[in-house]
């Protein structure tokens, strides 16, 4: 676990948050392909014992609130990157924003202790989550996975065939749906 200061740490995001609402354009793919290369840095220095900056927490934290495709590279990095620095990284994220900012990285940090068969702590979590937000769409679809009783390898298997056509989607390259 890294060592800091959550306070403080909370208290430069907040202020970064202000501008990175400010200036975020979710069709800028510049920006969107920026944010996943530093994602992918970001975890990499986790795994170094780095802590990324409260720019990075904040523009990633308002990329992940308002673009559906960046919120999906999240959940999907962990095929590219150690689950456990990609779960650390994540939880490091949902720790410094508010507890409505975070809605979208709890929910993906849930889905990580799914697939890692933290059942019971994903789904307590997750219901945090849905208390914060009862109408977040992901938070709602995790949920009837659980009730279900989805395998948790079933989660990694979903990933492995979403995450490549959102890849895609951020760098706007072609996707071939007949590689299914």
């Amino acid at each position: 676990m890294l060592d800091l200061d959550y306070d403080v740490l909370r208290m430069k995001v907040q202020d970064e948050m202000i501008q990175q609402l400010r200036t975020y354009e979710i069709n800028d793919t510049d920006t969107n392909i920026q944010i996943v290369e530093d994602i992918r840095k970001a975890i990499d220095g986790i795994a170094d014992g780095v802590i990324p900056s409260a720019s990075h927490i904040a523009q990633v934290t308002v990329a992940a609130n308002e673009n559906l495709q960046i919120r999906d590279f999240l959940m999907g990095v962990q095929l590219e990157k150690d689950i456990d620095f990609v779960g650390e990284y994540v939880q490091l994220l949902s720790e410094v924003v508010t507890k409505e900012q975070a809605v979208p990285l709890a929910t993906i940090f849930c889905s990580y202790l799914y697939q890692l068969s933290e059942v019971d702590t994903a789904k307590i979590m997750l219901d945090e989550v849905i208390s914060i937000n009862p109408d977040y769409a992901l938070a709602k679809l995790l949920k009837r996975v659980f009730d279900a009783q989805w395998e948790p390898k079933l989660f990694r298997s979903m990933s492995e065939q979403l995450h490549h056509k959102v890849v895609d989607t951020i760098y706007e390259r072609e996707t071939n749906d007949s590689n299914n």
